[in-house]
């Protein structure tokens, strides 16, 4: 079992002082990665940070893609800190990087085991504000060198999270919300090939798993842990989460974003 880390969001911006030195002026360009909830659509993207503050892209035309509003990604940006002021509430910034966050979506059937397990699931999560969470996934995968082939393969992995009731898990309680992390492969015959291991982070909507309004004080997500692709030999593990202590620290009693 892991106790869980945790990482909040929290990037302030930060004016970078113009100051000299014998080397020169200080460079006035600040580059920034977090991520970020996407709104808009094509050609009229902005991205919100957790702090509340947006970032409006100064090169629209250069975004590949089509992303889904209401979504998160990883976004990195270049900025003028000349053009901020104190209480800014929106930046223009030059996108460097963005990728997509996948989800792990909510399952509702009780007892689904997974078809391939996990190398580890991080002992590190992330939050965005108090619902939605974000966890890194690390699983093995059939390696290759063809872009088109290697998407495809990455691609049949899929992610589910179903919450258990106190008549199958001792662990659940009045304060204590069990998930359990499902991995489906879609040709699991081929799981002895996947001998590569990746790590990628994906997305929890908690308010799937919260009933009317309650939140628990702590949150264990439990899976299925590997040395290799097969699950054979795989071991039950599981992470820990404080959440109440987390949202206390950092969220107080704010609504979610």
């Amino acid at each position: 079992m892991k106790k869980t880390k945790f990482a909040v969001l929290f990037t302030a911006v930060m004016a970078v002082l113009g100051l000299s030195s014998c080397l020169g002026e200080t460079d006035p360009y600040n580059t920034s990665t977090e991520i970020m909830k996407i709104d808009g659509f094509s050609g009229f993207y902005s991205f919100k940070s957790s702090l509340g503050y947006v970032v409006n892209p100064t090169n629209s035309e250069a975004l590949q893609g089509t992303f889904d509003n209401g979504s998160f990604a990883y976004v990195s940006y270049k900025y003028d800190t000349r053009t901020i002021t104190q209480g800014a509430t929106n930046i223009d910034a030059e996108i460097q990087y963005l990728l997509p966050i996948g989800e792990i979506d909510p399952y509702y059937v009780d007892g689904s085991e997974s078809n391939a397990p996990m190398q580890s699931v991080s002992s590190t999560v992330q939050f965005y504000d108090k619902t939605n969470m974000f966890v890194n996934l690390t699983y093995y995968y059939l390696k290759s060198t063809d872009t088109e082939e290697q998407s495809n393969e990455l691609g049949k992995h899929h992610f589910y999270l179903y919450k258990a009731t106190a008549e199958n898990d001792e662990d659940v309680d009045d304060k204590t919300m069990v998930l359990n992390l499902i991995h489906m492969v879609d040709d699991a015959d081929n799981n002895e090939k996947r001998t590569s291991a990746g790590t990628e982070t994906r997305h929890v909507n908690l308010l799937s798993y919260f009933l009317e309004g309650s939140e628990p004080e702590k949150i264990i997500i439990k899976f299925k842990q590997a040395s290799n692709s097969s699950l054979e030999n795989a071991n039950d593990e599981k992470i820990e989460i404080e959440y109440k202590s987390i949202m206390d620290q950092y969220f107080n009693n704010s609504s979610s974003m």
